[in-house]
């Protein structure tokens, strides 16, 4: 029809011009303060994790205890708030304030962190460390929440596949440098020189005035904003009744909107998709986790790469640089491609490394595939959060993001128990292969099916 863009095979729209989209976020001064505010934020969680590892080693050296069964005991710690209060977080999310939610979680985050080594140390309880180390991840789901569903607040409509991909790209470098410079950062000695008694314990301070910071920057944007969300706000508490009458009929109204969230996934077809390629997604995340990492670890004798934990960071780190550059270009050109043929090619591709993974052995090979693996996994996560925004209302936003969020945590949980399982019978790069080609499967109907779709007129 006249005026219509024509697509091609693959949904592309060649007269759009995404460049300028990406690059005309540098003018949005709110945006950009907020997208480096939280990468800061970024940097400083994952000196706070390095920090902590640190002090529980420190701590069962100094108490007799077993360091590998207590930092065990913390990843499940880590992982329990999204998997108790995911779905919740959401529902309330939708019905209060985000911008407050923003400010007050990063108040009680930057809080939580600095009572660490100011209190918790000298005490010397690690269930004390537990308790402060989950309620920062709490308040670390509901502040997430809240800021993914806020960003098309910040940017206009047609700018959100770009802002997200900017976004992730600032996320992935501020990541990166966490990962390289944490280590480094927390065992200088200059920490001793100021007063600070143990190096690492700096890793908190710096982790709290990271909360701050952003704490500043998210005032001055909402202050200086002049959208206002007009949202349909419930209240959690009717006044004249008693509290029991109370809880009874605001965790109903918890259920009867978590079941509207996912019938709402259930009714939208992009929305469907996404939810479907994050069960694919998430199997080759727990493989990567139970299967390929001690497979790096292990001797030539054990089948394994023999290139020891420190090949496992230096993988990471490759893989992070392929995560970079794959930010920067899905942000400049990804207005091209449709986000669901994006997702699901992305898989197909993480599908085949995998398999490829599960039987090569020569060092330079399976570097170039970590950096392969991170090249297609941010246009995954870029593609999902788009096309949430994009298609689910800004009053259930919030719900939607925290049940994608649960079931990425439940399933990665439950797909890496069924895994670890399964190595006392079958070889873990049989299982490896396994993974590898239900996935490459899994993908392929729903990638031939996009493509024909988009192909008709």
């Amino acid at each position: 029809m006249p005026g219509e863009k024509s697509k091609t095979a693959l949904g592309v729209y060649p007269s759009l011009s995404p460049r300028s989209e990406f690059f005309n976020l540098f003018k949005i001064k709110r945006f950009l303060i907020f997208t480096f505010s939280q990468a800061f934020s970024l940097f400083g969680d994952k000196l706070d994790y390095m920090a902590l590892l640190a002090m529980i080693a420190f701590l069962s050296q100094k108490y007799g205890w077993k360091s590998a069964q207590a930092i065990s005991y913390l990843s499940v710690v880590i992982a329990l708030p999204t998997i108790i209060f995911g779905p919740f977080a959401g529902v309330l999310v939708d019905r209060w304030d985000k911008r407050k939610i923003l400010i007050f979680c990063d108040i009680a985050r930057a809080l939580l962190v600095l009572s660490i080594p100011l209190l918790i140390l000298e005490i010397g309880n690690l269930f004390l460390v537990y308790l402060c180390s989950f309620l920062v991840f709490l308040f670390g789901l509901f502040f997430n929440t809240a800021r993914l569903s806020i960003i098309p607040t910040l940017v206009a409509p047609k700018r959100l596949l770009a802002a997200n991909s900017f976004l992730n790209l600032i996320g992935r470098v501020a990541t990166l440098l966490g990962i390289i410079l944490g280590g480094l950062i927390v065992d200088l000695e200059f920490w001793r020189r100021i007063g600070i008694r143990y190096t690492w314990s700096a890793g908190f301070y710096i982790d709290s005035l990271s909360y701050w910071i952003s704490v500043l920057a998210l005032i001055y944007v909402f202050r200086s904003s002049k959208k206002r969300e007009r949202e349909k706000r419930e209240p959690l508490l009717v006044r004249g009744r008693n509290l029991l009458s109370l809880a009874f009929i605001n965790i109903k109204k918890l259920f009867l909107n978590l079941k509207s969230a996912y019938l709402l996934i259930l009714s939208s077809p992009p929305v469907s998709l996404t939810f479907a390629s994050l069960l694919a997604f998430v199997l080759i995340g727990a493989s990567v986790f139970v299967l390929y990492i001690p497979i790096v670890q292990s001797p030539e004798q054990m089948l394994g790469l023999n290139l020891g934990t420190r090949g496992v960071g230096f993988l990471g780190g490759v893989g992070s640089i392929g995560l970079i550059l794959s930010s920067l270009s899905y942000g400049i050109f990804g207005h091209r491609i449709k986000k669901e043929i994006i997702v699901f090619f992305s898989l197909f591709t993480l599908g085949v490394i995998t398999i490829f993974s599960s039987f090569i052995r020569e060092s330079l090979v399976v570097f170039f595939l970590a950096f392969l693996g991170g090249f297609f996994l941010s246009p995954v996560f870029i593609a999902w959060d788009t096309i949430l925004q994009e298609e689910v209302p800004a009053e259930a936003r919030g719900r939607i993001f925290s049940t994608r969020e649960w079931l990425l945590h439940f399933f990665f949980g439950l797909f890496a128990f069924l895994l670890g399982q399964l190595t006392i019978f079958f070889p873990k790069r049989h299982l490896l292969l396994a993974v590898g080609v239900l996935v490459t499967g899994f993908s392929i109907p729903f990638l031939i099916g996009l493509i024909t779709r988009f192909r008709r007129p």
